[in-house]
């Protein structure tokens, strides 16, 4: 199974030789065999990619990731066919129970809060909004219908971050930056393992806005989001500048090991294995099939 996250800020050049990712920087050339790369994030204006490496990473399964000019994640490449049962799977997708439905929304947003609750936990944060949390994710409604997702995540921003913390995606602070950019990049995971695995990201449970082509996506990667919360917490101040060095600590974390199906996995693993077992759950309309991470997201 591929594993590395490839991080390339100076080159002048990535192409194909043999089987490989060849990197050319100066007079220096680095391998790095396709079978072992998991994602590829471009982050400088210089490097030239060539098309028959774009094919073979498509081929491979390979996510690329393209940053602009100010450094965060801009654009991202699959493959068009990247399951040989397409029309099969989506045919599946468009069968969903509308009820199944909104009982795996609710599960995802109960297992997010508890989550949250979790990163809480780990920081020692205030014990009264742990417990709140708590009560929120117990009291969650399919569909959320009563929006405890919305409500749980303005508390824990709260206490996670300070009183004074707004969450805005478009917003420049520390905070609000990291998040962006390592939410931007766990996106781009969740969409190479939905669409690896046959599912239109399109086709959301939770998300279903007519403007977002990756509703699926986003529905996936809500479990997740602490994982790049905790980092946050631990590693950013107030007043710091989202440097080149703290970017790549965040694409690292999603080689950290998490809980998950009662065992240890990385955070790209648990992504993998969480999308198959969503599949099987709603295909077989049985949500207690969902593997999903618990307990604690590892430091």
């Amino acid at each position: 199974m591929s594993w590395r996250i490839v991080y390339v800020s100076e080159a002048e050049e990535m192409k194909l030789y043999l089987d490989n990712l060849k990197v050319v920087k100066d007079e220096q050339e680095i391998l790095i065999p396709l079978s072992d790369i998991h994602s590829i994030v471009v982050d400088n204006q210089r490097t030239t990619v060539t098309a028959r490496l774009i094919n073979k990473l498509s081929e491979y399964h390979i996510l690329l990731i393209f940053c602009d000019e100010t450094h965060n994640p801009n654009m991202f490449c699959l493959g068009l066919y990247s399951h040989y049962k397409v029309y099969g799977m989506l045919y599946s997708q468009l069968k969903w129970d509308e009820k199944v439905k909104d009982e795996m929304w609710k599960k995802i947003v109960e297992i997010k809060i508890y989550n949250q609750a979790s990163v809480l936990k780990i920081l020692k944060k205030n014990p009264d909004v742990i417990s709140r949390m708590i009560n929120f994710a117990k009291t969650v409604e399919p569909g959320d219908v009563t929006n405890r997702e919305g409500v749980a995540a303005s508390l824990y921003f709260k206490a996670l971050l300070g009183e004074s913390f707004r969450r805005e995606r478009g917003a420049v602070d520390a905070f609000n930056s990291a998040l962006n950019y390592g939410y931007i990049v766990l996106r781009s995971c969740v969409a190479r393992a939905v669409t690896a695995h046959g599912l239109h990201p399109a086709l959301g449970i939770g998300h279903r806005s007519q403007y977002n082509a990756f509703n699926l996506v986003d529905d996936c990667m809500e479990v997740f989001r602490p994982v790049i919360d905790l980092w946050v917490a631990l590693t950013v101040n107030e007043g710091d500048y989202l440097t080149r060095e703290m970017k790549q600590q965040l694409i690292a974390r999603l080689s950290a090991k998490i809980n998950i199906g009662g065992q240890k996995q990385t955070v790209l693993n648990s992504i993998d294995l969480f999308v198959q077992s969503f599949i099987k759950a709603m295909n077989s309309r049985e949500i207690d099939l969902l593997l999903y991470p618990t307990d604690g997201i590892a430091i």
